[in-house]
């Protein structure tokens, strides 16, 4: 059996440690991660993002957002060890291929370079909690769980 390549965007990839609607959509990509059945793909930037994410909910909801971060640091970080998941850096090809998307799909520029780096990582899904994302992502030619 061929392993699944799945690309989480960012309202996907911090599901996995806030618990809220589609928690199990990352936690299950991560559950085969973790037994080698499955390639985690993301962007650097999702690193930013979630900060930003984890930073908002502590103001809301009173998480430690330094905790949950480092958390998902770890996980990450033990992943690569095994190869069950790929950091894509943003490249400058990545910007230039982004900004097509931006233009020809009109798309907010973060969801531009996930869709690319999603493309470049050769995933077989991609993953995000964004129906307006997934829908753009469809029209690329990209298979998405939602």
């Amino acid at each position: 059996m061929k392993e699944a390549r799945a690309y989480l965007d960012t309202s996907i990839l911090i599901k996995r440690y806030v618990k809220e609607e589609n928690s199990d959509i990352a936690d299950n990509y991560f559950h085969q991660a973790h037994r080698g059945q499955a390639v985690i793909c993301i962007s650097e930037i999702n690193l930013g993002e979630a900060a930003v994410v984890f930073d908002n909910y502590s103001r809301k909801i009173g998480i430690d957002a330094k905790s949950r971060m480092q958390t998902m640091l770890d996980e990450l970080k033990d992943l690569e060890r095994s190869s069950s998941i790929e950091i894509h850096p943003v490249s400058s090809r990545i910007i230039k291929e982004a900004i097509k998307i931006v233009l020809e799909q009109h798309v907010y520029i973060i969801d531009a370079i996930q869709l690319e780096t999603s493309a470049e990582a050769r995933s077989t899904v991609f993953c995000s909690a964004d129906r307006e994302l997934n829908a753009t992502a469809r029209k690329l030619g990209i298979a998405t769980v939602l």
